[in-house]
C-alpha cells in the first residue's frame, strides 16, 4: 500500500513530463474510465493490487507450512534447492525482460537512425510549402496569375527557387491504371503513380536527370487535349520492359486513355517514408490549379523578413485567401513520429527494467553473500585473495545473466523482425546487437554486486569465522 501511494506520487509528478513525450493529455481521469471489458479502470487496478499482496503472501506461507517446524525453525530452506530455484529463477526472470528490452532498443535506435541517413532522392531542406489559394476561383486567368506570382517570388532576396505541382512529397500520389506502352503489342497494362508539376519542380527537389530533359515552358497548354509529354522514373521505365533509359525516350505510353511521349528518364525518389516500397512514377506536365501547393526554396537566413516578403505577393496575387505556409522536412519526418515516439518510450522502460532488475540482483546478492558468510572467512584464512573472492560471488550471477540472455535473445529477435516488417527498407538485425546487450547486462550486473562484494572480500576473517 505505501508502493501504491509512492506510485500515484511519482505519476503525478512525471505526467507533464510523459504527456511531452508521448504527445498525449494523458491524466487520472483515465482511472476511473470504463476499459475494454466495461468495468472501472480503477476498480482493476484494486484487484490486481489485492491479487499481488495476497500472492505475495500466500506462496511463501505454502512452502514454508509444507516443511516440517524443525526445518523451518533451522532455516534450512533458504538452503535447499526449491529455495535456491526460487531465486535463482526469479532473478533470470527480470534480466530476460531487461535483456530483450535493450535488444529491442538498440534495434529502433538503429531502424530509426537508418531510414533519417536514407538519400531519399531528392532535397528538402530549407523549402517551404504555401498552401493552395482555394478561396480564389479555378478559371482560365489563375494560371497565368500563379505563374506571374511565382516569377514575383523569385525575384525576392534569400529565395532560391520556387514550383507548383498538385502534391509534395509525402502526399499520397493519385494511380493511373492500364498504362501501356503502344510501340510493341503487348496485353501487360500496369498501374502506375502519377504527379503534376511545373518545369521547375524537378530543378528545385534536386531530383536527378537520368536520360532526356527537363520539362520546358512549351510543353505546357491550357487544354489538357493538348499535353502530350512525359517524363518516367527508374521503376516506371523498368516495369514497363524497357532495358535501359535511353531506350525509353521518344517512346509512346499510353496513360489516360491519351498518348504520351516520353522526353525525359529521372531517378527515382521515395514520395513517402520508407515504410512503402518505391512504386513506378511519371510526371505530367499538368497545372495544379487552385487546389496545388507552392514549393519555395528560401535561404533561412532573414526568414522571418522573406516570409512577410512572400505573404504580401501572396495576399496581393490571392485576395481573400489565408496565407497558410510549413516546411516541408518537418510534415515529412511526422511520418515517422510514431516510431520515434516508440523508441523513446521504448529506451524509457529499459531504463526501468534495467532498475528493478538491479534492485532484484542486488537483494540476491545480499542474500547470498549474508549466506556464505563463514566460506569466505575460511577461504581468506587459507590465502584467497580479494579478486578471488569477488570472482567467487560474481561469477554464479554472471552465470545467471547468460541463461537470461539465452532465453530473451530469441524472444527479442522474433519481436523485432515483425517490428522491422513495417518498413519496406530496413536494417539487419546484427549478431553484434545481441552482444553488446549481454555484455551489457552483464556489465549492470558486476556494478550491482560489486559494492557488496567486495565489502565481503574486505570482512575481517575472524568475525565472519565467530559468526554463527
Amino acid at each position: 500500500m505505501i508502493a501504491l501511494l509512492i506510485a500515484l506520487l511519482i505519476v503525478g509528478l512525471a505526467q507533464k513530463g510523459f504527456n511531452s513525450l508521448v504527445h498525449h493529455r494523458l491524466s487520472f481521469s483515465y482511472l476511473f474510465q470504463k476499459g475494454l471489458s466495461g468495468l472501472n479502470i480503477s476498480l482493476i487496478l484494486m484487484a490486481l493490487i489485492v491479487a499481488g499482496i495476497f500472492i505475495s503472501g500466500f506462496y511463501p506461507a505454502f512452502v514454508l507450512s509444507s516443511f516440517r517446524p524443525i526445518v523451518v525453525l533451522k532455516g534450512k530452506y533458504i538452503a535447499s534447492r526449491r529455495g535456491i530455484f526460487l531465486r535463482k529463477g526469479l532473478v533470470i526472470g527480470q534480466f530476460a525482460v531487461t535483456v530483450a528490452l535493450i535488444i529491442g532498443s538498440f534495434v529502433v535506435y538503429r531502424q530509426i537512425k537508418f531510414v533519417n541517413d536514407q538519400n531519399l532522392g531528392f532535397n528538402l531542406s530549407q523549402m517551404l510549402i504555401i498552401k493552395p489559394p482555394v478561396l480564389t476561383q479555378w478559371d482560365s486567368s489563375f494560371i497565368t496569375r500563379e505563374n506571374s506570382f511565382i516569377n514575383e517570388v523569385k525575384q525576392l532576396s534569400h529565395v532560391k527557387g520556387a514550383a507548383s505541382s498538385n502534391r509534395v512529397p509525402g502526399d499520397e500520389l493519385s494511380r493511373a491504371f492500364n498504362v501501356h506502352r503502344t510501340d510493341i503489342n503487348s496485353a501487360d497494362h500496369f498501374t502506375v503513380r502519377n504527379l503534376g508539376a511545373d518545369h521547375n519542380f524537378i530543378g528545385l527537389y534536386g531530383i536527378k536527370l537520368l536520360a532526356g530533359r527537363n520539362f520546358s515552358p512549351l510543353d505546357y497548354n491550357y487544354d489538357w487535349g493538348k499535353l502530350h509529354n512525359i517524363i518516367l522514373n527508374e521503376s516506371a521505365v523498368k516495369i514497363l520492359g524497357f532495358h535501359s533509359h535511353q531506350e525509353a525516350l521518344g517512346k509512346s505510353i499510353a496513360i489516360y486513355n491519351k498518348t504520351w511521349d516520353v522526353v525525359g528518364v529521372i531517378k527515382d525518389f521515395h514520395q513517402k517514408s520508407l515504410r512503402y516500397p518505391l512504386e513506378p512514377t511519371v510526371i505530367l506536365p499538368s497545372y495544379a490549379g487552385s487546389s496545388g501547393p507552392i514549393s519555395v526554396k528560401v535561404d533561412t537566413r532573414s526568414l522571418a523578413t522573406t516570409v512577410n516578403a512572400i505573404k504580401q505577393k501572396f495576399d496581393s496575387f490571392f485576395p481573400g485567401n489565408l496565407f497558410d505556409y510549413y516546411f516541408i522536412d518537418e510534415k515529412f519526418n511526422e511520418q515517422y513520429q510514431n516510431d520515434k515516439l516508440f523508441g523513446k518510450v521504448f529506451g524509457l522502460f529499459a531504463g526501468f527494467a534495467i532498475f528493478i532488475a538491479c534492485l532484484g540482483l542486488l537483494g540476491l546478492s545480499l542474500f547470498a553473500t549474508a549466506q556464505r558468510t563463514k566460506e569466505i572467512g575460511v577461504r581468506k584464512v587459507l590465502g584467497a585473495s580479494i579478486p578471488n573472492i569477488v570472482i567467487l560471488l560474481s561469477k554464479d550471477f554472471v552465470r545467471l545473466i547468460i541463461y537470461a540472455f539465452l532465453i530473451a535473445s530469441p524472444l527479442a529477435w522474433l519481436v523485432m523482425h515483425n517490428w522491422l516488417q513495417n518498413f519496406a527498407y530496413r536494417i539487419n538485425i546484427s549478431w553484434w546487437i545481441f552482444l553488446a546487450a549481454g555484455l551489457l547486462a552483464i556489465v549492470i550486473a558486476l556494478v550491482t554486486i560489486s559494492f557488496q562484494s567486495i565489502k565481503a572480500a574486505l570482512a575481517n576473517p575472524a568475525n565472519s569465522l565467530r559468526t554463527e
